[in-house]
């Protein structure tokens, strides 16, 4: 199925280092560090009646993965934020906003891997790049009826290849993960790490719910997820039983429950996998639960970041 965006996007103006571009206007420098060798680091919360939810970590996953990836210098989260403001008022976005919040370390003198690449021509520090990227998007799943998944053979690298905690565009094999699922018909998929436990989905993590207890894998080989974090906040402070484990893929088999969390989704219900219903084939009670507390969560002013003001 083809891909499809809001129409209001075509006349967005997105931020890069204090200016303002439409969607293809050239304005990243080819020497940029993060278009030379993918030293570009992001995360994207969601704008809601005028707040941008969970802000804070989604700039604390941000920060994490630039110091993971040794950026030479990193900026202040009152820089994010008034870029942040500055393009929102620049686009009168006020609701059902998808920010893609982007950073890359800078420019380089020459085509090097090398971090000491990235300075300026007198050999002071390069200044990182602040790119925002503002889009009109609804949820990505269907999350009323449920959605298809199967077992990818596509592996996630574990952290003594490639450091995955760090949420940066090295996500190749989460891209073929899902180009093989929609092959297949299916919606998303499954990837396992390298020793065989459950690591995430494409874009995605993942939890599943035996007897009542939900368990979703490590983040070994996977950036620990905002939505992540929420759903197992909101499982402590409503009595539901949850815990971070290694799942193998029996134990997804037996699952009653899975669903996926994601920014742009919430928890979705996983109804077959592998051509097999998923307990009942239905949304489970577990995840409606959850649904229901992310949704209010969602708009709870103390989980938003006022952006509504003068940047």
């Amino acid at each position: 199925m083809a891909q499809k965006s809001d129409p209001r996007n075509k006349a967005a103006q997105n931020y890069i280092a204090g200016k303002f571009v439409s969607q293809y206007e050239p304005a990243v420098p080819l020497f940029d560090a993060g278009f030379l060798h993918g030293k570009l680091v992001w995360s994207s919360p969601r704008l809601i009646q005028g707040r941008i939810f969970r802000l804070q970590d989604h700039l604390e996953k941000i920060r994490r993965s630039a110091e993971l990836n040794h950026f030479p210098v990193i900026p202040t989260a009152e820089d994010f934020i008034a870029a942040i403001k500055a393009t929102l008022t620049r686009n009168n976005m006020t609701d059902g906003v998808h920010v893609r919040i982007v950073l890359t370390a800078g420019d380089q003198i020459t085509a090097s891997m090398d971090l000491a690449a990235v300075i300026n021509w007198d050999g002071t520090p390069s200044e990182p790049r602040i790119i925002i990227m503002p889009e009109y998007r609804d949820n990505v799943y269907d999350a009323a009826n449920g959605i298809s998944l199967m077992t990818s053979s596509f592996k996630r690298p574990g952290p003594d290849m490639v450091d995955q905690v760090s949420h940066d565009n090295n996500q190749n094999a989460s891209s073929r993960a899902l180009a093989e699922a929609k092959a297949a018909g299916k919606t998303s998929s499954l990837m396992f790490d390298n020793t065989g436990f459950l690591a995430e989905a494409p874009a995605s993590h993942v939890a599943i719910v035996t007897a009542g207890k939900l368990r979703t894998p490590f983040v070994r080989c996977c950036p620990p997820g905002v939505t992540r974090k929420m759903i197992l906040e909101l499982c402590a402070s409503h009595g539901i039983p949850a815990e971070e484990a290694d799942i193998t893929a029996d134990e997804i088999r037996a699952a009653d429950e899975i669903f996926l969390m994601g920014t742009m989704s919430g928890p979705v219900a996983a109804i077959e996998l592998d051509g097999r219903p998923v307990g009942e084939g239905q949304v489970g009670p577990v995840t409606l639960r959850l649904c229901e507390l992310y949704g209010a969560a969602l708009v709870d002013p103390k989980n938003g970041f006022d952006v509504t003001g003068e940047a």
